[in-house]
Order: C-alpha cells, then structure tokens, then sequence
C-alpha cells in the first residue's frame, strides 16, 4: 500500500483527544479513518490555546454542526485561520454534515461561518455534489476538493464471509433528518425483521421494529454484516457512511444518489431524493429477482474497491495536498 508520508498533517475538531489514531483503534469510524490514513496529528478545540505542537504543510479544520462549538469559536477565536497560519503552510476547512446545515444555526453563526470559508486556502466537502454551493460561497479562485469516506479494513475483512440472514437494516432512525419513514415504509417490501440503529435524539422506535444498542464502529459493522437488504433514503446529503458500510459488506442498498458512495458504488439502486414509488419498486425486485441482488452485492463490492479502497484513498488526497 502507498502511504501518505510526503507532507505533514494536523486535523482539529471537538473530539476530545490529541495525537494520532493507530490502526486498531475500536471507533475506527470515518474521521477516524482518515486522520489514520494520512498519519495525521490531531488537536482538540478545546484544548489548545491555538498553540500546535510542530509546523504542519496542511492544517484541516473540522467545524462540527453543534451549538457548542460553533459557540465556542465565536466567542474566544475571532482570528482562527490567521492564527493557525503561523503554525500551517495551508489551511483547509473540511465539511461536517450537509453543506447548508450552518444555515440552522443563529445569524451571526452563519456569518461566523462565512467569514471563515473566505479566510482558508481550501475547502474539502464530503461529495462531489457539494461543489457548487460552496463555489457560490466562495468563489472560483479557491481550492475545493472532496475528502472520500473511507473504511480502514485491517479488522474487518473477517466481516465479508458473513452470511447474510432474511433482514433489512434501516440508516440512521426514522426521524425527518434520516427520512426514516421513507425508508421504513420501503423497506416493508421486504417483508422480513427491520432492524435501526440507535441514534442521538432516537425516539421509542421499538414497537414497530428492533431497534439497536449504541455501540462502536466496529461493533457496528460486525451486527451490519449480517443484513441481506439496506434502506437508507436520508434527504440530507452527508458523508455516505451508511451506503459505503453497505457497499464494503456487500449488502445492496437502496438510497438517494446524491451521495458520492451511494451513487459510485451502487448506481442500480441510487433514486432520486424523495422517487419512493422507484426506491420500493427496487425493493420488490431485491427480494424477488435473485440474479438482480446477487449482481448488486457483487457490483457494490467491485466498485467499493474501485472508488473507496485506502489505496485509493492515498492517492486522491496525494493529488490534492500535494
């Protein structure tokens, strides 16, 4: 495997720790996975002083949608880019959730926000998609690339001879953000267990399906591994986590193609945001047409390699930050 060794990286975010991520690390979700693929330090906002521990050629602020933070930054780091500049030879900011998602938060947040996206020298979104509000955010003259979701498979490779049982796994809950009713009222066709993950802000969703313990990551992947359908008809466009799990273990899944790991690795079954009469329509065929979903598992697989692969990985964001 090529690794990213050529330029120095810091990511800083809210997630309280410093230092780096090893390879065994048993939350390997995707931040994770990415400050471990390129070997990069990693700050906590809320720990430092804006004082780095070394010089880095790139510095990745990862500004989380939360109230906290947004707070925090508000009120105690009027000059965050130009500070960091003393300590980055660039300063990029990376997107966390939907690209409009500051537009919920307080005005003078958003414009926070705004003013911050003019100071770095680049931005890096979670999809392709992304690319066009934030060129009306900023311009043409700025840096603006994607940061793929990435899975570190070194643990979980066990996971792709896991037989997949009769049940469908919805993402996210069934709350308005998810889409869950959409995606719950596709999965039906089914017509087997439907299991959710349980999230921040879940409600009682237990009386109508099995709704899973909050574990990490890993743990996460290993119960996901098992599922033979997947729904995840989320309207908000973010990372891809879901449909890129899905598309690592082989598990076809039906969701919306706004999302670069949906749309690359499962194009078959990517819809159009809110075309549920298709997204149910592909459902029944799932469950009817065996030669159809041997050919989706098999094509997810194939593609993930192709387009989400760590190697790949490595050499997109060589291009990028070199």
């Amino acid at each position: 495997m090529k690794n990213y060794t050529d330029k120095s990286i810091a990511f800083i975010s809210e997630l309280p720790f410093t230092g780096k991520v090893s390879r065994d690390h048993q939350h390997m979700r995707t931040e994770f996975a990415q400050f471990c693929a390129l070997k990069a330090d990693h700050y906590c906002f809320y720990d430092y002083d804006l004082k780095l521990n070394k010089n880095y050629d790139h510095i990745i602020l990862l500004l989380s949608k939360t109230d906290k933070l947004r707070d925090y930054l508000y009120n105690n780091k009027s000059n965050l880019v130009s500070d960091l500049k003393n300590y980055g030879k660039k300063i990029w900011f990376m997107q966390e959730a939907t690209a409009q998602v500051y537009q919920r938060m307080p005005l003078h947040h958003q414009i926070y926000h705004y003013n911050l996206l003019q100071e770095v020298d680049g931005i890096l979104t979670e999809n392709t998609t992304d690319f066009n509000y934030f060129r009306g955010l900023v311009g043409d003259e700025k840096q603006i690339d994607t940061i793929p979701t990435l899975i570190i498979e070194d643990n979980f490779k066990h996971l792709l001879n896991t037989p997949k049982e009769e049940k469908a796994m919805i993402g996210g809950n069934c709350n308005a953000w998810y889409g869950g009713f959409d995606s719950y009222v596709t999965a039906l066709q089914f017509d087997v267990p439907i299991s959710v993950p349980k999230m921040r802000n879940v409600e009682n969703e237990d009386q109508f399906i099995n709704l899973l313990p909050h574990v990490t990551f890993n743990e996460w992947l290993e119960i996901l591994s098992s599922y033979k359908y997947a729904v995840h008809l989320m309207p908000n466009v973010t990372a891809g986590t879901f449909a890129l799990n899905c598309a690592f273990l082989g598990i076809p899944c039906i969701s919306y193609a706004q999302s670069d790991p949906q749309r690359l690795c499962q194009p078959e079954l990517s819809v159009e945001k809110f075309d549920l009469e298709k997204a149910v329509n592909l459902a029944k065929r799932l469950k009817t047409d065996l030669d159809f979903y041997n050919k989706c598992a098999t094509d997810a697989r194939l593609n993930y390699n192709k387009y989400f692969a760590e190697e790949v990985f490595i050499e997109h964001m060589n291009k990028i930050l070199i």
